[in-house]
């Protein structure tokens, strides 16, 4: 590509965060072996959650009164967008146009009361037994807002590459989808070489 075409289409403060426009490549191309498996792992869990709370809470769950207030904004914020779009607002809608944040705030300390290990172990059906490794909601926690800020750095086409503090990712994104069920992560893996 030459540099009329870099200068129009690709902005310099995009550019000036890579040696050159081959590393800038390289970034988009290593972005993309991820989108996959992050975007199965989203949909997994936001539904693995989803399940477990109406079973619960019920159906209507995304009013319980275990949500913190950040959440119920959240929510209603999407019940305006939904209605703006001219559709009708159900849970579904809700539950699907929710963003990752929100479901990984959900295991931070302050739903340690929510998050207990039934929850856990029913979201995660398919985690080991203690005596091989201890899951804890905290490990769980850590795990996914790990995998939120590379998810946001992938979504947003951010720099990726040579980052440190996500040389563990690859193995973050299978141990939780392989937590969830590993048929989940046999999917995830197959469809990302193209099977």
């Amino acid at each position: 590509m030459d540099d009329t075409l870099k200068n129009r289409y690709f902005s310099s403060i995009r550019l000036n965060a890579y040696d050159n426009f081959e590393e800038y490549r390289q970034n988009l191309k290593q972005s993309k072996e991820y989108y996959i498996p992050l975007a199965i792992l989203e949909i997994s869990l936001r539904n693995s959650i989803d399940t477990y709370f109406k079973s619960e809470f019920g159906a209507d769950w995304l009013n319980s009164e275990f949500l913190h207030p950040d959440s119920l904004k959240k929510i209603e914020e999407v019940k305006k967008r939904v209605l703006l779009a001219n559709k009708i607002v159900t849970s579904d809608q809700i539950i699907s146009e929710l963003s990752f944040g929100f479901w990984t705030a959900l295991f931070r300390n302050s739903y340690s009361q929510t998050m207990r290990i039934k929850a856990i172990k029913s979201i995660f059906s398919n985690l080991p037994n203690k005596e091989k490794k201890l899951i804890t909601r905290d490990y769980i926690n850590k795990k996914l807002n790990h995998i939120r800020k590379f998810r946001n750095r992938v979504f947003h086409f951010e720099k990726i590459i040579y980052k440190e503090e996500f040389n563990t990712i690859q193995n973050d994104m299978d141990e939780i989808l392989s937590f969830l069920n590993d048929g989940i992560y046999t999917f995830s893996k197959q469809l990302n070489r193209g099977e």
